[in-house]
Order: C-alpha cells, then sequence, then structure tokens
C-alpha cells in the first residue's frame, strides 16, 4: 500500500499541471484561460510621427523574420511613447505569444488605462497578476471581467492562492464571500471559495461549497472534481469514486475527468488506474504526461516491457527524457543490464531525478568494484557543480558504507572535510563511518567537533549519548546528553529510544520500559523493538519481549538487530543456568 501512495503521489506531482495543448496549462480545478494565438500581422489605423512609424516597421519586419525581441521591444517602447491603444495591444499580444509575462502584465495594465472597457484587457492583466502571485488585484481585474459580463477567473486565482500564507488566503477568501452575496450563483465563485477553504484546511466547508454549485448544475465538471478530492481527503474514497463514475458515464469524453478518476484510482487500485490511463493514452497518444503516467503505472503492477515501451516513446517525444532515462535505467538495472543501465543514468539531467540516477549509478559501480571510476565520475560531477560537491561526497560516503568500504569512506569524508571543515553535515557521517569501524574515540571527536560549532545540535547530542550509553559505560555523561537532546526535540522518537536505553543501562527498568513503549508508539520500528524486548526480557517478562520482537521482524524481517539481541541474550541465559 505504502508502494501504491507513492506511486500515486508521483502520477500527481507530473500532472498537477496537465493540458490538454502547448500553452502554459493550468490546474484541472481552474477555469479554462484563453490562448492568445500567434500575432497576425496588422497595419495600424492611425498615422503616427516618422520615427513612431519606422520603429513599428522594423519591428513587423522583425517579428517576419521571427526576431520577436526586437519586435516586442520595439512595440513595448511605441505603446508607452503613443499610448496608442492599438500599438499597446499589439505589443501586449506579442508579449503573451512569448510568454514574456512582465511585459504582457505591464503592457496590459497600459491597455486597461487606455480602454477601461476592454475584455480582453483585463483578462490578460488577471491571468498575469496570478500567475504573479498578485491575487488581489487579479480578483479585482476579474470582477471588473464579471461586471463586463464576460468570463472571470476566479478558479485560477484560486488555485493559484496554494502558495500563499494563510493570511493571504484568508483575506482573499474575504473577497469571494463578499462577492458571493451579489453573485450567489456563481458557479466560478463558489468552486474558488472551495479551493481556498480547502487550502485553509477547513474541509467541511470547503465541501459545502462544491455543493452548493453541484446543486446549481449537477454536471458541473470543476466542482465536481473538487468534490472528489475532498472526500479523498476526508477519507472517504468510495464516495469520491462512485461520484466521478457516475460523471465518467455521462461524458466519456472528458479528458479532465477520465484523468482526475485514474489519479484517484492510483491511491487504491492500481489495476483499474492503468485501465483508465490507458484509455487517455489512447485518446491523446503523443501527451507526454499522460504516457508518463501510464509508464509509472505499468511499472509498478510489473508490466515491465509495456513500462519499458512508454518510457521510450517519451524520449521519442522529446519530453521527460531525465525521467524516461532514469526508469529505463531502473529496469535494465532489475534485469542486470548494469552497462545499459549506466548509459541511461548518465544521460538524466539536473532535476528530481538528478541525485537518484547518480545513487543509482555509483552504487552499480561500486558492487563491481569498480571504485576509482566511480570517484572519477563524482569528481567531475563536484566540478560540475561545486555548489552540490557535499551532497556528492555523502553520497559517495554512503554507498561505500553500505558496501562495507568503510576506510574509502573515511577518506572521502575526510578529503571533503579538508574543503568544509564546519560541516555537521559531514562530521556526521564520518562519525557514523567510524562507529561502524569501532573508532568510538574518533567517532566522539567528530560529534563534539559539531557541538563546538552547534552546542544545541540534537542530532549529534542524541548521537554522542547513545553511543556512550550503549558502547560504553560512561552512562551518566550519556544520560545528560540525551536529556539535553531531548529538551530540544522531546517528540523525536529516537532520542525518546536513546532516553530508554541509558535508563535501561542505569538499572532504571521502569522508566527504560515507558521510554521504550512510548518511541514504539510513536514510531513503530524494528530496533526500538529489539530495545524494548530487551527490557521486558531482563524483567523476567519474557512472553512479551517474544511478542514485541515478533512484531519487529514484522516491520523488518532481516532484522540483525534483534536477531543478535535474542542470540545474545539466550546465550546469556543458558551461561547463567550453568548449562
Amino acid at each position: 500500500m505504502k508502494a501504491i501512495h507513492a506511486l500515486a503521489a508521483a502520477i500527481v506531482s507530473s500532472l498537477t499541471l496537465y493540458g490538454c495543448s502547448t500553452p502554459p496549462p493550468v490546474p484541472v480545478t481552474e477555469a479554462p484561460v484563453e490562448v492568445v494565438p500567434e500575432p497576425v500581422i496588422e497595419v495600424p489605423a492611425r498615422p503616427f510621427p516618422a520615427e513612431t512609424l519606422y520603429a513599428l516597421l522594423v519591428a513587423e519586419m522583425a517579428g517576419s523574420r521571427e526576431r520577436y525581441d526586437i519586435a516586442l521591444g520595439n512595440y513595448i517602447q511605441q505603446a508607452h511613447k503613443t499610448h496608442d491603444p492599438g500599438v499597446t495591444a499589439r505589443a501586449t499580444r506579442i508579449a503573451r505569444f512569448l510568454n514574456a509575462r512582465q511585459a504582457a502584465l505591464n503592457t496590459s495594465l497600459l491597455w486597461i488605462e487606455l480602454q477601461p472597457e476592454n475584455r480582453e484587457a483585463r483578462m490578460i492583466a488577471a491571468t498575469e497578476l496570478a500567475q504573479t502571485g498578485r491575487l488581489q488585484e487579479a480578483f479585482e481585474q476579474s470582477r471588473q471581467l464579471l461586471e463586463l459580463g464576460s468570463t472571470p477567473i476566479f478558479q485560477t486565482i484560486a488555485a493559484r492562492a496554494a502558495r500563499a500564507t494563510d493570511t493571504q488566503r484568508e483575506a482573499l477568501l474575504e473577497q469571494y464571500r463578499e462577492l458571493l452575496l451579489s453573485h450567489p450563483e456563481n458557479l466560478q465563485l463558489l468552486v474558488g471559495q472551495g479551493l481556498l477553504l480547502q487550502q485553509q484546511q477547513q474541509l467541511d466547508e470547503a465541501l459545502a461549497s462544491a455543493r452548493q454549485a453541484l446543486a446549481l448544475e449537477g454536471t458541473h465538471i470543476p466542482a465536481a472534481i473538487l468534490e472528489a478530492k475532498l472526500l479523498h481527503q476526508m477519507e472517504l474514497p468510495e464516495q469520491a469514486l462512485e461520484r466521478l463514475l457516475l460523471l465518467l458515464q455521462q461524458f466519456p469524453e472528458n479528458k479532465r475527468l477520465r484523468l482526475q478518476y485514474a489519479r484517484l484510482l492510483a491511491n487504491y487500485d492500481l489495476e483499474q488506474a492503468h485501465r483508465q490511463f490507458a484509455l487517455l493514452v489512447e485518446q491523446s497518444p503523443n501527451d507526454p504526461e499522460l504516457v508518463f503516467s501510464l509508464a509509472l503505472v505499468s511499472n509498478e503492477r510489473g508490466l515491465k516491457d509495456e513500462a519499458r515501451k512508454y518510457f521510450e516513446r517519451l524520449l521519442s517525444l522529446g519530453h521527460r527524457r531525465s525521467s524516461a532515462h532514469y526508469y529505463l535505467g531502473r529496469l535494465e538495472e532489475e534485469a542486470q543490464n548494469f552497462d545499459r543501465a549506466l548509459q541511461h543514468y548518465w544521460q538524466v539531467q539536473p532535476g528530481p531525478d538528478f541525485m537518484p540516477a547518480v545513487l543509482q549509478s555509483t552504487d552499480i559501480l561500486v558492487r563491481q568494484d569498480k571504485l576509482s571510476e566511480a570517484g572519477s565520475r563524482l569528481d567531475e560531477l563536484r566540478q560540475r557543480f561545486p555548489s552540490q560537491a557535499e551532497r556528492f561526497y555523502l553520497l559517495q560516503a554512503e554507498v561505500l558504507s553500505q558496501h562495507r568500504h568503510l576506510q574509502q569512506a573515511d577518506t572521502v569524508l575526510t578529503a571533503a572535510l579538508a574543503r568544509k571543515p564546519a560541516s555537521a553535515k559531514l562530521l556526521y557521517a564520518r562519525a557514523m563511518v567510524n562507529e561502524q569501524r569501532d573508532l568510538l574515540d574518533r567517532l566522539e571527536s567528530d560529534l563534539r567537533t559539531i557541538l563546538k560549532y552547534e552546542p544545541n545540535n540534537a542530532t549529534a547530542l542524541n548521537a554522542l549519548g547513545y553511543t556512550l550509553a550503549d558502547r560504553t559505560d560512561r552512562y551518566e555523561e550519556a544520560l545528560e546528553l540525551i536529556s539535553k537532546a531531548l529538551d530540544i526535540r522531546p517528540d523525536d522518537p529516537a532520542i525518546i529510544d536513546s532516553m530508554g536505553w541509558v535508563q535501561y543501562r542505569l538499572g532504571n527498568y521502569e522508566e527504560a520500559l515507558l521510554r521504550l513503549r512510548e518511541a514504539m508508539k510513536a514510531f513503530p520500528d524494528h530496533e526500538i523493538a529489539a530495545h524494548l524486548g530487551e527490557v521486558l526480557w531482563v524483567m523476567g517478562r519474557e512472553q512479551e519481549a517474544r511478542e514485541i520482537w515478533q512484531e519487529g521482524l514484522r516491520l523488518n524481517p532481516d532484522s540483525l538487530t534483534i536477531t543478535t539481541t535474542i542470540e545474545r541474550l539466550q546465550r546469556q541465559a543458558s551461561e547463567g543456568s550453568g548449562e
């Protein structure tokens, strides 16, 4: 189930700004915004001074030669110089065509000054203001569109508010409520209000707003999608799916509706989600976001050949190339085709899949004992991306450590610390490597260096305290360190576990039991289960100990911590009985 939810999150993120054509897309709950087409050459109707006329002719010639930067620059200059509505409109449309957002906003606002009743000018201004986060100004332009009898963009504005602060959303929400008093049946206002309430985590009120819109128009797709999302959020997935399915039966060709249904299904039923994404790809075979989602679902369902086909289609489409290379690399790695996997991983560019690709490629090389090649490639990356050098050092050391190349991991981290001696991350990583090497003096030195620079670093305090409690007899010193860490992060299960362990070492079994139960409840984990079981065992509650260890093994069937704990305690019991 965790894998299904992770896949659903990946699909949602890939389709958050889904659109059906090449212009910039909008979220599925937004009203579609009219896209201004590529400008058509127009000759201004009014006479201009020779200088202006020359600048505009140059702009038109530049546009015909695809030198849009010159065309836009000249039109913007002349729009502000002449205050001519036609020139200003032309400048605005060119800016929109070129996706020059700030220029489009500036010229559209000038256009409104010159022609306050112009609906296109206000639509563009509202859209650009929403894009830049000036939501209250966008709302005012949308209100003017409503008054002019044009289509407003209240849903778009509300969707953009997801990036705003709670205070900003609350102020915007008040504007929606006020306008709804005079326009109580406006569907965009109702859905927009619902979106804002959802963002404020006022789910019951948001659902009421969505259903008010549906009461006015039962087949209003944005309201139905909002309702389904809210029901899913409120852990009522059956109702959400049922609602969407009924609408989908009425509107089987509606891609936005089917997309939302597929995305919701991805949380609960991969087979059905796969079927829906396959239908969407059949409708739009060259839509890269849909192809990517279908590839992800196919891969998760174990349909590796199908997944490979769709990831390769992404490469042919020229979209999401890095993601396609990353997943193709994973598929080749699973098939033991390591050279092919590396070729794919090395083509992943900076982005969300870049570091995972570097990690996987480094892991392959280290597993093949090609440590020198792995190091050389990471050196190249550190030179290409100097701001990420620390991350590459940490990644290299982590892979080396996982494969028990502990001396090499220490060497890598020492080299990194020569460049950045006060890095808490590097010092901590080296401390953990030396813990595995049983070099506790070096571990302590690195952790105390962190605490010299950051005396309230709870992670370092806890790590040092736990190590002293677990690997030495310096229990009082350990208690002091762990107590300080717990004061800083009182709800951290790892620190609570450490407190339980040091209390056990001190012989305070009841206190240890209390703390370890608290840690296990907050974060069920096999290592905490090992500690809790040991305390129960030494208190003579052996059956409870076995039950706790079984629970830990269910969480991690391969837990060496639990098995070694059981073996040690049973050996001690056997030796104590003289057997």
